[in-house]
């Protein structure tokens, strides 16, 4: 029987952020003693997560490459790194304005995405933008974390975000892939 897939909408920061995200992970990896949860997931801010069937895709797509083309690009800036007790989540966080400048856009694309576009064609839909962040491990047991503090004291990066990402679940491989590169407006608000 056909099931719905999973996708989320996310920023993706440009490939030297990527590879050094990467190569991070790879450390926490050797110094843990193995795998945990997001080892090999690319590096990503999750906006949006939502469930959909194949043959509603292209007229979701066309939805959601309006609505992110209405949402103006702007400045991202990570600075240091934080952890969710609660989630075992360890990460990589933005400057407050960087934040603010993430959730103002994602109020901003829900307001306008349609919700009949929205009812016919996701199930499941979850914001995700609460305290945007870059994952570099989760589900880590609390020594594991401390390991991650003391291996990672400093992180400063800053790239122009211009266009969102859709990253669909790939089952074979338990990732996602980036199928789409969504633009954003051309101008900073």
């Amino acid at each position: 029987m056909n099931q719905p897939i999973r996708y989320i909408i996310a920023i993706r920061p440009p490939a030297a952020i990527i590879a050094e995200v990467k190569e991070m992970k790879l450390a926490l990896k050797k110094a843990v003693g193995g795998f945990y949860n997001s080892v090999n997931s690319e590096a990503h801010i999750t906006l949006f997560e939502f469930y959909a069937y194949d043959e509603h895709y292209p007229a979701l797509l066309n939805e959601l490459a309006r609505v992110v083309g209405m949402l103006a690009s702007f400045d991202l800036e990570f600075q240091g790194f934080n952890h969710f007790a609660t989630t075992g989540a360890f990460y990589i966080q933005l400057t407050s304005e960087s934040s603010k400048s993430v959730t103002e856009r994602c109020i901003q694309f829900r307001q306008t995405l349609s919700p009949e576009i929205l009812n016919i064609h996701t199930e499941g839909w979850t914001d995700m933008f609460a305290t945007p962040h870059m994952t570099i491990g989760r589900r880590l047991r609390a020594d594991w974390i401390e390991t991650a503090y003391s291996l990672f004291d400093r992180f400063d990066a800053k790239f122009w975000c211009d266009s969102l990402a859709v990253r669909k679940f790939n089952d074979d491989r338990k990732q996602f892939d980036v199928i789409a590169e969504l633009p954003m407006a051309a101008m900073s608000s």
